[in-house]
């Protein structure tokens, strides 16, 4: 007992004198701190202005009544939507000047059971926006309307009157495995009449709400440089057993030529005989060349392929986010539950899926007083709502070389501090993927309270006399 005790007060002197040693250093860790926390202010603080100082507009598509089309062309929008990544932003631009790259946000709303869609985007890219889904659907009408979100009370995520719930769906696995897209969904379709829509499930759950019901669905893209693939490369290398092929320099080189020609003299002085072969390196063994001699099941080289697919298209970082509110006496815990269901589908076992942020859910497990009850449930409430109609997005550039040190430290990096600041959690997607969860519906998904445009559109008739 006595040799116990006596540990236990050798180990706390030790973490005495680590501790004095290291407040001892104040003058070195306080000042760095300081100005670590500084520097991420400031970079809040000029990324802020220079946001605040776009103009936004959100456009109404209503997409024709006959859609025979897949959710191929969409891709090809969101291809086209690509070309507005800004390449040439510098350190200066970035920190001094806080330019980022600009965002769009592509809605589907529910009011009521009245499902609309919607683009949120800077004014000046409107006719770039417009022009792109004119070339994929030209019988589809565009018109600039009043923002819905203000179509409710200001204070609704406190209001007496109404609950609220809403989340930020991310990835379960890397951003480098895809999940299921319209591609996937129509090979299960054994003919055209059979073809399954990916976004059907969940528009039929929004069309099934009362009047006094209503469900907000955002996606929100920002186009990404292409080194995001990088680390899809090197996910695919680890799983065929490649290894990166490292670049040896002359002075590597030249001592692995004296090593081996010393051990050849030395071999030839014992032996008598002349070393054959080539250099020891030459004779590890590559792992580069195992998938051959052990073959891939048909699961794994199937996964590689998803992998390679992926990072062949262009990227976005995207936030999806929903809430879903109604007055107290006819709000339905069962449609969360159906909402996130319905984005479920688009995840498989071997690759990549759909889970809600836990750091990003209204409050369901807070039942004690000691808990701040009360408080909490109040303040997560505002926060998931104001994060929906700001349409906040994370504001550090992802894809820029030096993308890490432009992270504000103490709002982008540290977990305890992104709850109480930044706290969404991009994921990356390409244009396949995009097109999966926002496209308008194919003629055979049958939703009646969608707008459609009731009639095609056509040119006049020659010799039309006007006037």
């Amino acid at each position: 007992m006595f040799n116990f005790l006596e540990y236990i007060s050798d180990a706390l002197n030790v973490l005495y004198a680590i501790g004095g040693f290291i407040l001892s250093l104040w003058w070195i860790w306080i000042p760095w701190f300081l100005f670590v926390l500084a520097w991420s202010l400031w970079i809040k603080y000029i990324r802020n202005e220079h946001i605040n100082e776009w103009e936004w507009v959100l456009l109404e598509i209503i997409p024709p009544r006959e859609i025979k089309k897949t959710p191929k062309v969409m891709e090809q929008f969101f291809a086209g939507l690509h070309g507005t990544h800004q390449s040439g932003l510098n350190w200066w631009d970035i920190n001094m000047q806080g330019q980022t790259q600009k965002w769009f946000s592509f809605e589907m709303v529910s009011q009521g059971g009245d499902i609309h869609f919607f683009i949120r985007v800077i004014s000046e890219l409107r006719n770039l926006i417009e022009s792109n889904i004119y070339a994929q659907y030209p019988e589809a009408e565009i018109s600039q309307v009043a923002d819905y979100v203000n179509s409710v009370p200001a204070d609704l995520a406190s209001n007496d009157d109404y609950d609220i719930w809403g989340t930020e769906m991310i990835l379960i696995k890397e951003n480098a495995y895809p999940i299921r897209t319209y591609i996937d969904f129509e090979k299960d379709a054994i003919n055209e009449d059979q073809r399954i829509d990916p976004v059907s499930t969940l528009l039929e759950v929004m069309s099934r709400i009362s009047s006094d019901e209503q469900i907000w669905v955002q996606t929100i893209v920002r186009p990404i440089a292409h080194t995001w693939k990088d680390v899809s490369e090197k996910l695919r290398d680890e799983l065929i057993n490649r290894v990166t092929e490292k670049k040896q320099g002359l002075l590597a080189k030249e001592a692995i030529g004296w090593k081996d020609a010393g051990k050849a003299v030395a071999h030839q002085f014992v032996t008598g005989n002349v070393l054959e072969g080539g250099s020891t390196e030459d004779n590890k063994e590559d792992k580069r060349w195992k998938s051959l001699i052990d073959p891939p099941t048909k699961s794994e080289k199937d996964i590689v392929d998803a992998i390679e697919i992926k990072a062949s298209k262009h990227g976005f970082d995207t936030i999806i986010r929903f809430v879903y509110f109604a007055k107290k006496d006819v709000y339905e815990s069962a449609n969360i539950q159906a909402i996130i269901g319905a984005y479920k589908l688009f995840g498989t076992q071997n690759l990549n899926g759909f889970k809600p942020y836990s750091a990003k859910i209204s409050p369901t497990s807070i039942d004690y007083s000691w808990q701040l009850k009360k408080t909490r449930k109040s303040y997560r409430k505002k926060r998931v709502f104001e994060d929906y109609i700001k349409r906040n997005f994370a504001q550090y550039t992802y894809s820029s070389a030096i993308h890490y040190l432009n992270k504000p430290l103490f709002f982008e990096r540290w977990p305890i501090f992104n709850w109480f600041f930044v706290r969404s959690q991009p994921f990356v997607f390409n244009t396949e993927e995009l097109a999966t969860v926002y496209h308008f519906p194919a003629e055979p998904v049958k939703t009646p309270l969608t707008p459609k445009v009731e009639a095609k559109k056509s040119e006049p008739p020659r010799g039309l006399p006007i006037g």
